[in-house]
């Protein structure tokens, strides 16, 4: 059985990168407030913040590159009703939640908004 070399984890409110032995060997700190999750996509890794403390407008999920540098900050529908959970990415699709439970499609490769659905719309 072959393990990675590497493995992630939220340390302190950021994203570490951590070696075999455990050492941090790469973290990316939070834009404003806390990392609270994150998803490992090809090439990227998605990261959804806590959503007080960043400035009116400003989305909690963004996306950073292997070496942690920012790629895109998600194009969010409602600055109202900031992200909840990332679900899962299919078809180059990042698929998220919002606080209200509003399902919200994404372009993985660019942030920009494909669509979203409601909770009322959702439940039919």
């Amino acid at each position: 059985m072959t393990t990675p070399l590497e493995a992630y984890a939220v340390i302190d409110g950021a994203v570490c990168q951590l070696g075999r032995l455990g050492t941090r060997m790469l973290c990316h700190a939070p834009i404003a407030t806390a990392i609270v999750e994150f998803r490992r996509g090809p090439l990227r890794t998605y990261v959804r913040e806590h959503p007080f403390g960043l400035l009116p407008g400003i989305p909690n999920l963004y996306c950073v590159d292997g070496a942690n540098r920012l790629l895109w900050m998600a194009e969010w529908p409602d600055a109202s009703d900031p992200c909840a959970a990332i679900l899962d990415e299919v078809d180059g699709e990042l698929i998220v939640k919002s606080v209200r439970g509003a399902i919200v499609r994404i372009e993985a490769e660019t942030g920009r908004l494909i669509n979203w659905t409601d909770r009322i719309q959702a439940a039919g």
